[in-house]
Order: C-alpha cells, then sequence, then structure tokens
C-alpha cells in the first residue's frame, strides 16, 4: 500500500479508498518541502493543522466539525500514554463497568501501583451481549456466542479488589419469566459477579484531572493504558465539547456540554477515576511527615496557636504484663 492511501470495507461490504495529501511527496509532512506546502496551505484556516475546519476537510475527519475536541493532541501523546501489555506485578486491581445493549457494554480492569501509578490493562467492549455471557467473560470465561462471535475471558478474573459500575444498572426494568422485575445489576449477582454503585457525570472534573494531574506532562504520564484496550484509546480522541455555530456565538457563551457519542469506554473509565479524586500537590505533600510543607504547616499552625500534640515519630515499646 502506497504512503497516504488507505482501504476498507463498509458495513454493507463496500470497499473505499481513502487518498490523503500526504501521498504526494512534495506534500508530505516531515519532509522539508511537506512542511513547506503545509505551512502554506494552512495560512487560510484559524488555527492551523489544529482547525476542526482543517480536519475535516484536509485529514478527512469527519466528525471534526461536531465540536471542540477535549484533547486536541491526543494522536501524539499515545506514544508515551499508550503501551504495550504487560503483567501487572504489584499493582491492585479494580473493575469498572458500563451497561448497553444497543450501545456497547464496556468492562475495564484498571491496576494502581504502591508509587501511584494508573494503567488501564484490559477491555471487553461489545454490543448486543447478553449480561450471562458478559457475567461469564467478566469472570475469565471465554464464550462464542450464537452469532459467532468469540469473546476472550478477563485475564485478572478474581484479582480485582472491588468493581464499580454505572449506577443505572440498579433500576429494576428487566421483566422476568416470573411476572417480576428485576435490575441488570440483580442479574448479575444472580450470575456471581457483584458490582459497587458508581457515580454518573463528572465529565468535566475527570478531564481536570487527566489535564492538570494524570497527563499534566505527556512526555511523563500517570495514568497510561495499554494496547489491549483499543476501543477506550479510540473514545478517548473522540470526546467533544457541544460548540455553538458562529452565528450564535455572537451572542451565547460556548457550553459546557459534551457531545453524547462514543463515550461509552470514556463513562467506565470515569466509574473508576471517580473512586480516586485528586488532592492538590501541595496538600498531599502536607500530609507526609516531615517533608518541606509538613514542617512549614507546622511553622504556621504554631504561630497562629492552632498546632496539636504531634507524635514523636520515635518507636516505643509498649508493655504487656
Amino acid at each position: 500500500m502506497m504512503h497516504g492511501l488507505s482501504e476498507r470495507l463498509t458495513k454493507s461490504g463496500i470497499p473505499v479508498l481513502r487518498l490523503h495529501y500526504s501521498a504526494d511527496p512534495a506534500k508530505r509532512p516531515g519532509t522539508e518541502s511537506g512542511d513547506r506546502w503545509l505551512t502554506e496551505a494552512t495560512q487560510g484556516y484559524p488555527g492551523g493543522v489544529r482547525s476542526p475546519r482543517w480536519k475535516k476537510e484536509m485529514e478527512i475527519d469527519y466528525g471534526a466539525l461536531g465540536g471542540t475536541r477535549l484533547f486536541p493532541e491526543w494522536e501524539q501523546w499515545q506514544a508515551r500514554i499508550c503501551i504495550p501489555a504487560f503483567t501487572p506485578h504489584g499493582y491492585r486491581l479494580y473493575g469498572s463497568y458500563d451497561h448497553g445493549w444497543r450501545h456497547p457494554a464496556c468492562y475495564l480492569v484498571h491496576g494502581i501501583s504502591s508509587d501511584g501509578q494508573i494503567v488501564t490493562l484490559w477491555e471487553f467492549f461489545a454490543s448486543q451481549v447478553p449480561v450471562g455471557y458478559i457475567a461469564k467473560i467478566i469472570l475469565g470465561e471465554s464464550v462464542v456466542l450464537a452469532d459467532g462471535r468469540k469473546f476472550p475471558g478477563n485475564p485478572y478474573a478474581g484479582e480485582e479488589v472491588y468493581r464499580v459500575a454505572d449506577p443505572s444498572i440498579w433500576a429494576e426494568d428487566q421483566a422476568m419469566s416470573d411476572n417480576t422485575m428485576k435490575s441488570i445489576a440483580k442479574l448479575f449477582t444472580m450470575e456471581r459477579v457483584y458490582f459497587t454503585k458508581g457515580e454518573r457525570g463528572g465529565d468535566t472534573m475527570v478531564a481536570e484531572w487527566l489535564h492538570g494531574h494524570y497527563w499534566k506532562e505527556p512526555q511523563a504520564p500517570l495514568y497510561r493504558i495499554t494496547r489491549a484496550c483499543p476501543n477506550l484509546i479510540r473514545e478517548i480522541g473522540l470526546q467533544r465539547h457541544k460548540d455553538l455555530s458562529s452565528q450564535a456565538a455572537k451572542d451565547k457563551a460556548q457550553p459546557e456540554q459534551w457531545v453524547d457519542k462514543d463515550n461509552d469506554a470514556w463513562d467506565t473509565l470515569k466509574y473508576f477515576l471517580q473512586r480516586f479524586p485528586q488532592r492538590p500537590e501541595v496538600e498531599s505533600a502536607a500530609q507526609t511527615p516531615n517533608s518541606f510543607s509538613w514542617w512549614r504547616k507546622q511553622a504556621i499552625a504554631q504561630q497562629e496557636g492552632t498546632l496539636e500534640a504531634q507524635p514523636s515519630f520515635t518507636m516505643q515499646r509498649e508493655m504487656i504484663g
């Protein structure tokens, strides 16, 4: 396949060829002539290569005008944030789940190391999979559906400290053969899969944590994702804010709302991250005995007369009579 040319089949089996401008050697980014052309070609696009209109018209990103991307440089960040799968020795593992039928259901396994590094290790992601089969997958069993689809079992089954899920699965809206109504959570419980309730919403809060803490330095990320989670990686790059049209924006501020699409794996990640809210770094340091911030806090408290009695930090032997 030549550079800049790609092919795919639609769901209807129709072949599609995609020809990108980089197929022309004189326009290929990374070359002297290509960079010169790119500089000239982006002059008419406010924001240059990051302009949504440039991305739609020149990068063939059909959803580019659907809103402002939350992570506009996600393609570049992936080189450090997305890593090969590995064996998580020394990590505490957790699961998170977002239910769906027409929309994909998603189960993620996350790990936290002893020094606070977080990694999402594995994913199940598919639509129209019955609860009984999803439960088997979560418990580590590989399954084959009647339509021929095959799904591997969770390689970390039984190692999760707990599993958190979309709170809507506790709604009793599933009709049973005995004329009773049960919840999705109850159906999972009957299959020996147990969840604790997660929190809905929180898109902006979690986004701020990622931008301001976990990915504050993309070259040294505190949260990473293995390549065993392709749908989570894809969806993070698709998260967008809703944008008003240029005409409407003259009289109204841009909304804080998000585009409610392609967010099944994203929501699953949120349920997990919201269990570990971030504290400011200075506050965290102030809680560590004998750190500079801790001693500063003690000095201020002493001046204000609010210093409480502190342990001596010497080991005392308890006499047992």
